[in-house]
């Protein structure tokens, strides 16, 4: 293979000496080293948007037919009709973003002071606070839902609701119930102890320490307080951390599935939607083969969002990924 590509560079270029040929020929296989091992990992990385694509299409007989693998013979796109019907798209997916969105929007800005405080601001106990915040991104929500569940059920602020109920003595106490409401998810974001909370406090934090201190002390000097200083000066200068805090908490909040069969019995999201969808098209009348092909219809639905928000936006979020300071 070598003596070949040397005949052939000698060839086309005859005046090269022999380390220029070297060097040419080496750049070359690189080159085709590169090419070949970047088609791979993106076959692997795309090969199940393909395949669920593919398969979204099919009918019934191009799912009995052991021919078929790919390109189907008698494509159909009323398996995405009968899967927007059965998630019940529109009402699913403006529960999504009311439940979902707004909890993203709440954390990314709630964990952001969060992470500034820590990262700028000399405390006692601040260093077993920041244990106690990257403790409760490793503790799974499984081991802390039953205590969610009744926080909320018999939700009390301060147990002042407690103490009225005591003072009346009423028989049947009075508390408030914020199950099935997106209550459930909006406090905890507001407080910094929302989903994932704990790592995006840590990227924050690692971020804001590497921030010239000499930008907020020119503030100071100018008449700012701390917390006009965070808004005036740390979050213009956070551009690419709030941009990759803002993806990771928008795609955590839209796959969630765990806390809201938990907290909802009525206002479901398109997550708890798709995870129910094949007992719904069961209940419909699709079995066996014809039921694949609707699945598969209803995840390309299901990530149709995300993947157009990530085309417009993948530019910039690789560029942040390796500027947000998770290092040290």
């Amino acid at each position: 293979m070598t003596s070949f590509l040397k005949t052939k560079v000698k060839d086309k270029f005859p005046d090269l000496n022999r380390h220029k040929l070297k060097d040419y020929i080496g750049k070359w296989i690189l080159s085709a080293f590169r090419l070949v091992f970047l088609i791979s990992i993106s076959y692997i990385i795309l090969y199940p948007l393909f395949a669920m694509f593919s398969f979204s299409i099919m009918s019934k007989s191009d799912i009995m037919d052991t021919s078929v693998t790919w390109i189907t013979k008698s494509p159909t796109f009323e398996n995405f009709k009968i899967a927007w019907e059965a998630l019940d798209y529109p009402t699913s997916l403006l529960n999504t973003l009311l439940i979902g969105g707004i909890s993203a929007l709440l954390e990314i800005f709630s964990c952001a002071v969060a992470a500034y405080g820590f990262s700028r601001f000399q405390f006692k106990g601040r260093g077993l606070l920041f244990a106690l915040v990257l403790f409760t991104a490793i503790v799974p929500v499984q081991i802390l839902v039953i205590p969610l569940f009744l926080n909320f059920r018999y939700f009390d602020v301060l147990g002042i609701i407690g103490l009225i109920n005591t003072i009346t003595q009423n028989p049947d106490p009075v508390y408030l119930d914020l199950i099935d409401t997106p209550f459930t998810f909006w406090l905890p974001s507001l407080f910094g102890v929302g989903l994932r909370s704990g790592l995006f406090i840590f990227i924050y934090r690692q971020f804001f320490m590497g921030l010239p201190k000499e930008l907020e002390e020119a503030s100071w000097i100018d008449g700012c307080g701390p917390f006009m200083t965070f808004v005036r000066v740390v979050i213009p200068s956070s551009g690419v951390v709030f941009l990759t805090v803002s993806i990771f908490a928008i795609i955590w909040h839209w796959n969630e599935y765990y806390q809201s069969v938990i907290f909802f019995t009525n206002t479901f999201p398109l997550s708890v939607r798709l995870s129910n969808a094949l007992t719904i098209f069961e209940t419909l009348g699709y079995r066996n083969e014809g039921a694949p092909p609707l699945v598969s219809a209803a995840c390309l639905l299901f990530i149709l969002p995300v993947l157009i928000m990530y085309l417009f936006m993948q530019k910039k979020f690789i560029q942040s990924i390796d500027r947000v300071g998770i290092v040290g």
